[in-house]
């Protein structure tokens, strides 16, 4: 079959793929992925590559190249099919290889091929083991009666194929069909691994003995299949009472599986055991806090172990080594309610560390925040008054105390009559009542607005604006405009935004001339925020004079609120910005313009040298649901390079063309 030569750009790369250096393979390999992916809509010549590629894949004389031309092969996809399958039909060389990629690009379309090779006990029996993972791969029903009947094999190594390709695609087997192969020592494990892809609890019978097996790679494959088959059943839970039945030896051997090299063997060895009840697992769990992976899995064990896990917490509460310590603070936040008040007093006890150990104090502080009480809150107060994380996570805590207490004043009598102005103590307890919405602390708050201390002055402004209904922080925080520290100023443009008081409008529209631009950003975005349109002269007005980009973006979303000529007419100039960011915003501001012109500006960016710029205008023009823009789209896209471009751009082109 003679096929005209490949692109130039192919060309460069097709050559090096078998070159003696596993280096220059990669970078060809990769040269060539970038190059498929971008060229994904022009079909002819990823044929013509894919021809070239499958060439190399079956040639004896390019035996380095293989992989490289599988790889590619991989990534070009369904446009490999046609010469794949030719090729296949045809018996020669390579042919193990030419299954091996099937199984990857192929689709259940292709099962039959397959289902021929792997039924024939004529063929190679390397072949058919390849075709039979091939197989799982594709899946379906054809591919599970294929490999089913291939578990009958007298060839043990077909077995085994057959089993790892059920594996491999998920494809259940029945549990009277594999009771004969966990008999097996040959097949034992590959059984297992495969019995976690049913959804019956028979599986679980046969499995659970397994786990008290002499090899630890059988114990291993059952315990995972158990973890897999948990999330199958129709009623949760159903391992619990098989597992609990468990003797004393096979559930050390279960424990002894926190140890294996698998992430996945110890997520799955900690959720057995939880649903084994063995809470005696807790402090080789505690061991497991440190792996990212894990720990997750660690706290959703203890949280099932529940007040068997309290019971044993207690009796290990002050043995725990301290490079662990912190790592119970955090296990005991996630046991049943009420917790006794000894494990209460060692997490307030870890509050105390947040002098030398502030990531202590924050585990015990957010342990408190889902199982503290009102007993714990004058520790957690005094906890507030360290700086950083550990005192605004002590914070937090008392906040979700004071709700679950449905008691808000329950504070106030630790509180006194006399709160502190300066200091974290005091900045927190401002986060306290703005997170409360408690209005009857407002007067406290506008106080604040006066402290000598900045985070205070901020944290008071911050929390007005969290107040729900009229109150007095609304002028106070008009007032707090005129503060000497911008970071105020911003704060109480953002809080009079929330508050939507029109009577802050005109003390808004002064902010916006404020010296620092962090001001201004802030207080056009809390004027946009308002919707009220005694603001618009005076964002166009910053649109037009203010030097600095990020106010200017604040008040373009302005614009896009509304539907006025002369908006539309400064949005589409502003689309020739030199600052990008400005044109994404007018961009986006375009969107709720129906006029064509606007779809023709938007188009217009799709030429734009930025991809952000390109992305936005292809994302907005999906929303506007203006049909003109499709085919425009559709010539945009053969000559767009980058790869995220193009995805909006057809998802632009899908919606489009689902309206019409």
């Amino acid at each position: 079959m003679t096929l005209p030569p490949l692109p130039s750009r192919y060309e460069r790369w097709v050559g090096q793929l078998s070159a003696p250096a596993w280096r220059e393979r990669k970078q060809a390999v990769t040269a060539l992925r970038e190059l498929v992916e971008l060229d994904v809509d022009d079909l002819d010549a990823l044929e013509r590559l894919a021809e070239r590629l499958l060439d190399g894949l079956v040639s004896d004389d390019a035996l380095n190249g293989r992989a490289s031309c599988h790889e590619v092969l991989v990534a070009i996809g369904k446009a490999a099919l046609p010469g794949l399958l030719r090729r296949i039909e045809q018996p020669g060389t390579g042919q193990r290889l030419l299954v091996d990629l099937l199984g990857e690009i192929g689709d259940r379309s292709q099962s039959a091929r397959l289902v021929r090779i792997v039924t024939n006990p004529q063929e190679d029996t390397n072949l058919r083991g390849s075709a039979a993972v091939a197989l799982g791969k594709l899946g379906g029903s054809d591919a599970a009666a294929a490999l089913a009947s291939l578990l009958h094999d007298p060839i043990p190594m077909l077995r085994m194929h057959a089993l790892e390709a059920l594996r491999a695609g998920g494809l259940p087997l029945e549990p009277e069909v594999a009771r004969p192969l966990l008999a097996d020592p040959y097949t034992r494990k590959a059984a297992a691994a495969v019995l976690g892809n049913t959804d019956r609890i028979e599986a679980a019978r046969l499995l659970v003995p397994l786990l008290g097996d002499d090899r630890a790679g059988v114990r291993a494959a059952a315990a995972v299949s158990l973890a897999r088959l948990d999330g199958r059943l129709a009623h949760p839970s159903s391992l619990a009472p098989l597992l609990r039945d468990c003797d004393a030896d096979t559930r050390e051997k279960l424990r002894a599986l926190l140890d294996h090299s698998s992430v996945d063997v110890q997520a799955a060895a900690m959720l057995l055991a939880g649903l084994a009840e063995d809470a005696e697992i807790l402090p080789r769990l505690l061991e497991r806090m440190d792996e990212p992976a894990l720990g997750e899995q660690v706290l959703a064990t203890v949280a099932a172990l529940g007040q068997a896990a309290a019971g044993v917490a207690l009796q290990i509460a002050r043995d725990v080594p301290e490079m662990q310590r912190q790592h119970l603070l955090r296990v005991l936040g996630v046991l049943p309610t009420p917790v006794d008040p000894r494990l209460l007093e060692v997490l307030t006890e870890g509050l105390q560390q947040a002098a030398h150990d502030e990531e202590r104090a924050v585990a015990a502080a957010e342990s408190l925040e889902r199982v503290g009480t009102q007993s714990t809150l004058p520790e957690l107060f005094r906890a507030m008054s360290h700086p950083g994380r550990g005192g605004e996570a002590a914070a937090a805590a008392v906040v979700a105390i004071l709700r679950r207490a449905a008691v808000p004043e329950a504070l106030d009598a630790v509180l006194g009559v006399s709160w502190p102005h300066e200091g974290p103590l005091a900045a927190n307890l401002c986060r306290v009542f703005g997170e409360l919405g408690s209005v009857r602390h407002a007067s406290h708050l506008v106080t604040l607005l006066g402290s000598v201390d900045t985070s205070v002055r901020v944290a008071a402004a911050t929390a007005l604006g969290q107040l729900p209904g009229e109150h007095e922080g609304a002028s106070a925080l008009a007032f707090a405009l005129a503060d000497e520290e911008p970071q105020v100023r911003a704060a109480a443009c953002r809080s009079l935004g929330q508050l939507h008081a029109p009577s802050s409008v005109h003390s808004l529209l002064t902010a916006t001339e404020d010296r620092s631009a962090i001001v201004r950003a802030t207080a056009v975005q809390a004027l946009v925020a308002m919707n009220d349109p005694a603001a618009l002269p005076r964002l166009r007005a910053i649109i037009a004079e203010d030097p600095v980009p990020s106010v200017v973006v604040q008040a373009i979303a302005g614009l896009g609120a509304g539907d006025l000529d002369q908006d539309l007419t400064m949005l589409m100039s502003l689309c020739t910005s030199e600052d990008w960011e400005v044109v994404k915003a007018a961009a986006r501001a375009l969107r709720s313009f129906s006029e064509h012109r606007a779809t023709a500006a938007l188009l217009g960016l799709l030429s734009h040298p930025r991809w952000d710029v390109r992305w936005a205008a292809a994302e907005v023009l999906a929303l506007r649901d203006d049909e003109t823009a499709l085919q425009p789209l559709r010539q945009a896209l053969p000559a767009e390079r980058d790869r995220v471009v193009r995805k909006v751009i057809r998802d632009a082109i899908e919606h489009l063309e689902s309206i019409r």
